[in-house]
C-alpha cells in the first residue's frame, strides 16, 4: 500500500497503483526518519499500470498522474492539485476531497465516486461504472455510457450526459445545467430560491407543484413532451436548467438542502 503524509511533495508526481513515486524535486520518506532520499534510489516504476491498489491519506502535488488497471484508488483524506487520474478494466477511483484547478478522471467498468470536488474545471467520465459525487463546485463535465450518474449537491455549472443510465442530481446553487440520458431517465431536484430557466423535454415530464414555474408552455409532440419556464422569476438568459430525457422520464421537484443531507445513524 501508498500512503503519502498531508504536505510532502509539491513538484509532479507520478503513480501507479504499486508503492512507487516518482516527483519532480528530490523525494522524502514516507515514514519517519527526516532525511532525504539519494537520488536515483528511487525504485523504478513498472512498465504499464499495475493491478495493485493506491491508498492514500492526503496527496498535494502541482500535478498529479495516476494509473492503475484493475486495483483501485483510493484516498481517506484530500488531493490537492491539476489532477490526472486513469482507471482502466474493472479499478474503482473513491476520494474524499479533491482541491484543485484542473481534474480529470476516467474509468472503464468500476465505480468513480466523490465526496467533495472543488475546481475550477473538471471532467469526469467512465464508460460502464458509475459516477456518483457529493458536493461539487466550479465547472463540472460528467460522461458515462452505460453508467448511472448522482450528484448529492451540485453549486455551479454542470453538465451530466449518459446513454443508458439514469440521471439524478440535486442543484443547491445555479450557473447552467445541462443533463441529458439518451435512453434513461432524469431526476431534478431544486433548492426552493433557484431562479432559473426551465427546459425539460422526455417522453413524459412532470414538474412538482412545488416548483413554481411562471409563464410555462408545454408542447405535447408524437415521440414526447417539452415544457419551459421561469422559476422564481428568472432571467431567461442568465440561469439554466436543461434536461432531455428522449426515451425515459424527466421529473423535477423542490429539495431543501437540510432533506439533501444523508444523515446516518
Amino acid at each position: 500500500m501508498f500512503a503519502r503524509r498531508p504536505g510532502c511533495g509539491l513538484g509532479g508526481l507520478r503513480l501507479t497503483a504499486r508503492s512507487w513515486a516518482r516527483g519532480a524535486g528530490p523525494a522524502r520518506p514516507h515514514g519517519g526518519g527526516g532525511g532525504e532520499r539519494p537520488p536515483g534510489s528511487e525504485p523504478p516504476p513498472p512498465p504499464g499500470p499495475s493491478r495493485g491498489s493506491l491508498r492514500a491519506w492526503a496527496l498535494r502535488s502541482k500535478k498529479l498522474h495516476v494509473q492503475t488497471k484493475g486495483g483501485k484508488v483510493i484516498c481517506l483524506g484530500t488531493v490537492y492539485g491539476n489532477i490526472d487520474i486513469h482507471a482502466s478494466d474493472k479499478s474503482t477511483v473513491t476520494i474524499d476531497k479533491l482541491q484543485g484547478s484542473t481534474v480529470n478522471i476516467s474509468t472503464e467498468d468500476g465505480l468513480l465516486e466523490a465526496k467533495y470536488l472543488y475546481t475550477e474545471s473538471s471532467f469526469l467520465s467512465s464508460t460502464a461504472g458509475d459516477i456518483t459525487l457529493g458536493s461539487v463546485h466550479g465547472d463540472i463535465t460528467l460522461q458515462s455510457k452505460m453508467g448511472n450518474i448522482v450528484v448529492d449537491s451540485s453549486s455551479g455549472c454542470l453538465k451530466a450526459t449518459t446513454h443508458q443510465g439514469a440521471i439524478d442530481v440535486y442543484v443547491s446553487h445555479l450557473g447552467q445545467v445541462e443533463l441529458k440520458s439518451h435512453k434513461g431517465s432524469i431526476l431534478v431536484k431544486v433548492a426552493p430560491s433557484i431562479q432559473a430557466y426551465l427546459q425539460l423535454s422526455g417522453k413524459e415530464v412532470n414538474v412538482n407543484s412545488e416548483v413554481h414555474v411562471q409563464e410555462m408552455t408545454e408542447v405535447h409532440k408524437e415521440d414526447g413532451v417539452i415544457i419551459t419556464g421561469l422559476m422564481n422569476q428568472a432571467s431567461k438568459h442568465e440561469k439554466w436548467i436543461k434536461a432531455d430525457a428522449p426515451e425515459g422520464t424527466v421529473n423535477v421537484r423542490s429539495q431543501s438542502w437540510f432533506q439533501s443531507l444523508k444523515l446516518q445513524d
